[in-house]
């Protein structure tokens, strides 16, 4: 259903009860008031053409407030013309009154609309609102139409600076109603708003404009969109007044127009929006953008062939069927799973007469999924059909190093060593002995992910040692060497369980410190503590047990220098946990660094984000990525070598607001400020 300003909003009042029967609005001129009405349903219309309008006005003191008595203005009775009225009053080429007059005068096509049949009624309501409807919006095109149809009037006999009350009422015997409307001409003559201020999106050989429904539709009824080629004269897109209609199933902020008049890409057009307001008048100007139609049209797919294990490298092979004109090269991809979450394994891209592409990258014996993207001279990319390859692995990882670990008054032995370097590693198999000479046995019947062990061991035995060694096991259930023996002892005394480092941050600035509590049930309290190189031991920090922080920074030190923490566990009667491992970091002189520039996260499927940003200067060793989800606390997502600028999102958790952090990490431990995205990127 077409809609204006007006007609819209007495469509919203008419959905209350108790609203009055009709509306009326006012523009003041410098020489006049106008005064538009409309009733609020086509039941209501119908009457009142028949028994018409009356207007009135009062004068109302400014300082007092106090009113004259009601003057009628105008005729008696003000009603819809007489079709001899209109035929002789209106051309012929009159874009308006022909139309109107039919409305109003022309017979129903609806046979039958007067008896009971269910089907004839409906049809005869529908008829009349597309015939109300459609008066209305016409009276809002054209002044001269709204003063033939009885819903305007014109008060030429007014003062400058009078304060006034129109009254307009209908003279319906049955429906007594009165619309009021006030106008202060202290304020001068009301400026028709210009057109709206356009947006647009350059598509294939079209232009797509857009503009704000809000603002539109509360100024202006309907549009006229003009384009102007080069310094040309502007020329109108349609012959008849452009009217958005209403699509309450897929309801949008904006109001579009396409342009499919071009007939070339790449050729700039200027356009501009003129708004038609209710009482007739037209826009004198408007915000003017300039754009253009878009090459919008892919390549022809590539076909992705085969992916071969070519002398312990796999090979991409691919055809292209049929070249397009503007094919510009291919981007070979990869994704370590069959969900997506592919990555360029190349800058740049390839010659567009290239078939085959060598995978160097270091990830060649997990999943390797494959795509190639054909990429046009305008940036359009194609894809080929997915491609798996696999190399037969034979080589085992190297055996685990570092291991370490403790035992607390329970008997709970707790083993940690540093993660593996190799990209396919599936995990860790754990075994033990009660003397270095016997036999070790396996502990963990498949391997674990993790790095961080626990055992339990019985503390009432004449057995005071137990031996453990660690196994690492790949994705190709190759074993590696064990790692050195670990040699611990049961506790004599009952001292709760050492706390653990779990990991560690040093900037020029701070210690970040995350560990792992005591486990023992009677701890009474964590004991943090710290020396310099050649100082004593000093605790910096006391937690109740109770407390369930895991992190804390030490923003006191200052380079350069060295220092050394320990995490002690003091429980209810006294017994200090013996020593954990120390924590030896070295913090750089503190030192202002430049941080990055431009980051942006940009969704390129359902399944990943692309985060990019500039480099920075210096020696940098990594660059680390955070992540926020709706306004929580950035935790720490991944990092990115020191030659890279872009890091991809692959462990989307779901819609929500996503903003991205990055911090560069030099080689000399400091680190820069943290940069957020801007502005988050939302995925619904």
């Amino acid at each position: 259903m077409v809609r204006s300003p007006l007609l819209l909003f007495v469509l919203l009042i008419s959905m209350d009860l108790d609203a009055q029967s009709f509306h009326v609005i006012s523009r003041n001129h410098t020489d006049s008031v106008v005064l538009r009405w409309a009733p609020i349903s086509p039941t209501t219309w119908q009457r009142y053409n028949t028994y018409g309008y009356r207007v009135e006005r009062l004068t109302v003191d400014g300082n007092t407030n106090a009113k004259t008595r009601p003057l009628r203005i105008g005729p008696d009775t003000i009603r819809p013309w007489t079709l001899d009225r209109f035929v002789t009053t209106f051309s012929k080429d009159h874009p308006y009154a022909g139309p109107a007059t039919q409305l109003l005068y022309g017979e129903s096509s609806v046979k039958n609309a007067g008896t009971h049949n269910m089907t004839s009624v409906q049809d005869a309501s529908t008829e009349l609102t597309m015939r109300y409807s459609f008066t209305l919006l016409m009276a809002d095109m054209d002044a001269s139409i709204a003063q033939a149809l009885g819903l305007r009037f014109a008060d030429h006999d007014v003062q400058a600076n009078a304060h006034y009350l129109y009254r307009v009422i209908t003279l319906d015997p049955e429906h007594r109603d009165t619309a009021i409307v006030g106008v202060n001409r202290a304020l001068g003559a009301e400026v028709i708003p210009p057109g709206p201020t356009l947006y647009f999106d350059e598509e294939e050989k079209q232009v797509r404009l857009k503009w704000e429904k809000e603002t539109g539709e509360a100024q202006f009824s309907a549009f006229w969109v003009e384009r102007a080629d080069g310094p040309g004269a502007w020329k109108r897109l349609h012959s008849t007044p452009f009217v958005p209609t209403m699509d309450k199933d897929k309801p949008s902020p904006l109001i579009y127009f396409s342009d499919t008049t071009m007939e070339r890409n790449y050729v700039p057009h200027r356009y501009r929006v003129l708004g038609i307001t209710p009482f007739g008048e037209l826009s004198i100007d408007a915000p003017i953008i300039s754009a253009m139609g878009r090459d919008r049209t892919p390549p022809t797919p590539p076909l992705l062939t085969e992916v071969k294990d070519e002398k312990g490298k796999l090979v991409v092979h691919w055809e292209q069927a049929e070249h397009s004109g503007d094919l510009k090269g291919y981007r070979v991809e990869k994704a370590p799973t069959a969900l997506g979450g592919h990555y360029p394994l190349h800058t740049g891209l390839l010659p567009k007469n290239t078939t085959s592409f060598t995978d160097t990258s270091s990830f060649l014996v997990g999943e390797n999924h494959y795509r190639v993207a054909a990429v046009d001279t305008s940036g359009n990319v194609s894809y080929s059909n997915a491609g798996y390859g696999f190399l037969i692995d034979s080589v085992a990882p190297a055996a685990p190093f570092g291991i370490a670990g403790v035992i607390d008054t329970t008997g709970l032995v707790t083993l940690h060593w540093p993660q593996g370097k190799e990209p396919d590693l599936l995990g860790y198999r754990v075994f033990f002995a009660n003397a270095p000479d016997h036999e070790f046995n396996n502990v963990t019947p498949y391997p674990v992910a993790d790095t961080l062990f626990r055992d339990t061991l019985q503390i009432k035995t004449l057995t005071k040692r137990i031996y453990y060694r660690v196994v690492a096991v790949d994705q190709n259930y190759n074993h590696s060497a064990f790692s050195r023996t670990l040699v611990l002892t049961r506790p004599d005394l009952v001292p709760p369980v050492a706390p653990v480092f779990k990991d560690y941050l040093v900037t020029d600035s701070a210690v970040t410190i995350h560990f792992i509590p005591s486990s023992s049930d009677d701890v009474a309290r964590h004991d943090l503590q710290r020396k310099q190189q050649t100082g004593t031991w000093s605790t910096v920090l006391t937690m109740a047990a109770n407390d369930t922080r895991r992190t804390w920074m030490d923003t006191t030190v200052n380079g350069p220098a060295y220092y050394s923490y320990q995490m002690l566990a003091v429980d209810s009667a006294g017994n200090i946990s013996l020593d954990g491992l120390s924590l030896d970091v070295r913090v750089h002189e503190r030192m202002k660094r430049d941080a990055v520039r431009q980051v942006t996260a940009v969704r390129t499927d359902d399944n990943m984000v692309h985060v990019s940003w500039d480099r920075v200067p210096g020696k940098v060793k990594h660059y680390v990525i955070f992540r926020s989800k709706d306004a929580s606390e950035p935790m720490p997502l991944g990092h990115a070598l020191a030659e890279k600028n872009a890091y991809d999102d692959i462990r989307l958790t779901g819609k929500g607001s996503y903003t991205y952090l990055v911090q560069a990490v030099f080689e000399d431990g400091s680190a820069s400020a943290i940069v957020r995205s801007q502005p988050a990127l939302e995925l619904r």
